[in-house]
């Protein structure tokens, strides 16, 4: 507990989530094939309207490390300490391996 104190992790999840929450419903609403963006806080995730796991293989030649619930959906679980930089790369592979696949 006192390494998330002064680390200040919790202010860092506080300000990064409305970005990456913000980051994921314009990917959404950019692709047909992502019906919506659901969950809360960093623990989010894409319902696609078809299975996932190309994505998903896609991304992982990328570097990109994703995992799916269930057959059509992507959830991200990032470390608590990501940074609005890492959003940003992350939505670009994101982007990269949906237009792909």
């Amino acid at each position: 507990l006192d390494l998330f104190e002064e680390s200040n992790i919790i202010e860092n999840v506080r300000e990064i989530t409305p970005y990456f929450e913000e980051k994921l419903d314009g990917i959404a609403a950019k692709y047909d094939c992502i019906l919506t963006r659901r969950g809360a806080g960093f623990m989010q995730g894409l319902v696609f309207d078809k299975p996932v796991a190309d994505v998903i293989n896609k991304a992982l030649e990328e570097g990109l490390v994703l995992i799916n619930a269930g057959a059509n959906i992507i959830r991200f679980l990032p470390p608590l300490i990501i940074t609005k930089e890492h959003v940003d790369d992350m939505i670009a592979i994101l982007k990269k391996c949906v237009e792909t696949v």
